[in-house]
């Protein structure tokens, strides 16, 4: 978080000595109001912008670094790109001598020929077996007939007809072997695609649009590729947006949300800022010396391609911020009166916050069903009867504390805020539990507080106010002053 700086509290001391001529004074009257000796410095409430953030440091990524290597071992005969060179998709960045590889190509296309032809020929050797077969089968027809006329013996007719069974099983042998031959084809058409591929990665081609930031071989340098790829380029996607990956303090994270505002600058353009958008909070802890830190994602635009990967940016993440609103110094909030009017009415609970009031308010803002709103109508008359429950008892209840409340209270009120969380979320829709999510974070800034102003007559007044949002100098007051009020900072008594 910013902090204060003593130059900003030099120009507070100086401001103090100009109001210091407008020292009211206030004293004992008719009316009752307590004096105060001495004198009160004021400073009026008047409207303006407040933000609060969160600073942290890192560092300039491109949006996609991609890293280019080899699948193949061997020299580098070519290069066609450098440092900073802008590159197409596709375009030759390098080469690898692809002599062998070459080699490897004519090397399976003449295998394959070879397979072809052996499929050729089996093919014929079908056709042979074939013209056998049919001979064999005349034969034994011839035979068989001899044989009822009692022209040829037993044996004759016996080898009619193993030569007919070797002329079937010829068959068969032949159609396997030219299956055989043709998976051959196959098996060398595949080898020969592989031959093709890999001469094809001898050509080292850009992926993607962008920048080469780095480069890592020169023309002569053997690679080796074995069980991971040599990294021979590194491009960067369009470097006209780029992200800031920034680490966030643990302390501080609980306030950064994705679409926040950020603001940032390099130490290579101090007098210059940089605007962009919270895009991503990663979930993974960074721990280093007992410290630990989120990674919080930052995407901007990067005008001119000045930002460069690599570079520290200093980080303002605004976690909120309002404009035109009314505002009180905040040194008005840390100061209490040496003495008391009996008169002034110490702070008072927020009104409008009972259990009819609350209805109407969510009916309104999450656009509630009628059943959802007699669910939570029931569900808030048991919370009111818990409430009573514990304060007849004795105990605290379930009602807001009041600005003095103990630790009890807290816990307290915060368990009747988780109750009232798991009734929203059995009843509200996924959009309405959105919105509700919204306001309650909205909620979270609100504050009651009791500050001094100087009334009529120079009187020393408790006002009731409802605080909103802060800053390093101001807060938000939401109700309770308007513009102008006298808001009383400091109390200064005179010496001696």
């Amino acid at each position: 978080m910013k902090r204060q700086s003593g130059t900003r509290y030099l120009k507070f001391a100086a401001a103090a000595v100009i109001v210091a001529a407008g020292i009211w004074y206030v004293n004992k009257d008719d009316g009752g109001s307590v004096a105060a000796t001495g004198s009160f410095v004021t400073k009026p409430v008047d409207t303006g912008s407040i933000s609060r953030s969160v600073t942290a440091s890192g560092s300039v990524r491109p949006l996609i670094t991609v890293d280019i290597g080899s699948q193949l071992s061997g020299q580098v005969a070519e290069m066609y790109a450098d440092y900073n060179d802008e590159v197409e998709e596709n375009q030759l960045l390098a080469r690898i001598d692809p002599q062998t590889f070459a080699t490897r190509v004519k090397q399976t296309e003449a295998e394959l020929a070879v397979a072809r032809a052996n499929v050729t020929m089996q093919e014929a050797a079908i056709m042979r077996a074939k013209a056998q077969l049919r001979e064999a089968e005349r034969t034994l027809a011839r035979q068989k007939d001899l044989e009822k006329r009692g022209n040829v013996s037993v044996s004759a007719l016996d080898s009619a007809e193993t030569a007919y069974a070797s002329a079937q099983a010829d068959i068969v042998s032949t159609q396997a072997q030219l299956e055989n031959a043709k998976a051959t084809v196959v098996q060398r058409e595949a080898a020969l695609d592989q031959a093709k591929i890999d001469l094809d990665r001898t050509e080292i081609r850009s992926p993607i649009k962008g920048t080469v930031i780095a480069r890592s071989v020169d023309v002569g340098q053997t690679v080796a590729a074995s069980l991971q790829a040599p990294v021979l380029f590194q491009l960067a996607q369009d470097l006209s947006e780029i992200q800031v990956e920034a680490d966030v303090d643990e302390a501080d994270i609980g306030s950064v949300q994705s679409g926040y505002r950020v603001s940032f600058s390099v130490d290579a353009f101090p007098d210059r800022t940089f605007d962009g958008r919270v895009k991503q909070i990663r979930l993974a802890p960074v721990e280093e010396a007992n410290v630990v830190t989120y990674t919080v994602v930052i995407s901007a635009r990067n005008p001119g391609k000045v930002l460069l990967p690599g570079m520290t940016a200093n980080v303002e993440i605004f976690t909120g911020e309002k404009h035109d609103v009314l505002r009180v110094a905040n040194e008005a909030l840390r100061f209490k009166p040496s003495v008391v009017p009996e008169q002034s009415q110490q702070a008072q609970p927020e009104q409008g916050r009972g259990g009819g009031q609350m209805l109407s308010r969510f009916k309104a803002e999450l656009e509630l069903t009628d059943a959802q709103a007699e669910t939570l109508q029931a569900e808030f008359a048991k919370m009111r009867e818990q409430a009573m429950a514990g304060r007849k008892s004795g105990g605290i209840g379930m009602g807001p504390p009041p600005m003095n409340g103990t630790n009890d209270r807290l816990q307290a009120r915060q368990r009747m805020e988780a109750a009232l969380d798991k009734v929203m979320k059995d009843i509200l829709t996924d959009v309405q539990w959105a919105k509700y999510e919204a306001g309650k974070a909205a909620r979270a800034d609100v504050r009651r507080m009791q500050l001094w102003v100087l009334g009529a007559g120079g009187k020393l007044e408790a006002a009731n106010v409802l605080l909103g949002l802060s800053d390093d100098d101001h807060t938000e007051v939401i109700r309770g002053l308007d513009v102008g009020a006298k808001v009383v900072v400091r109390e200064e008594r005179p010496r001696g």
